[in-house]
């Protein structure tokens, strides 16, 4: 399961990184909000995770039910901290991508 979760998220931001490339070369928009677009993406899934996770929690404590069941509870973290590390490791190369792609794609003056 967690290796499905992992393929979609590298998925996710595989495609997002190819969305925002076009429309960087293209003027559409600027390398600093392509940076902050793809970090909003590539964040997504560790803070839908977490907010998951707290919100069927707080479900359970109101109800009174196990709605959460063990190795669920004992997998959240894990999950969480793996989809945080692949979320910053995708911004940190997305921002040297930018760093050495579009300065080589800069007209010369």
């Amino acid at each position: 399961m967690i290796l499905v979760l992992l393929v979609g998220v590298v998925a996710l931001q595989a495609w997002v990184w190819q969305r925002l490339r076009i429309r960087v070369l293209s003027g559409e928009i600027t390398r600093l909000g392509a940076l902050v677009r793809y970090a909003g993406w590539a964040l997504l899934p560790a803070l839908s995770c977490v907010a998951g996770f707290f919100g069927l929690v707080g479900l359970e404590e109101v109800s009174g039910a196990a709605i959460v069941p063990e190795p669920v509870g004992r997998l959240a973290l894990p999950a969480s901290a793996l989809l945080l590390g692949v979320g910053v490791l995708g911004c940190v190369l997305f921002s040297v991508w930018g760093a050495v792609a579009w300065r080589a794609a800069a007209p010369k003056r």
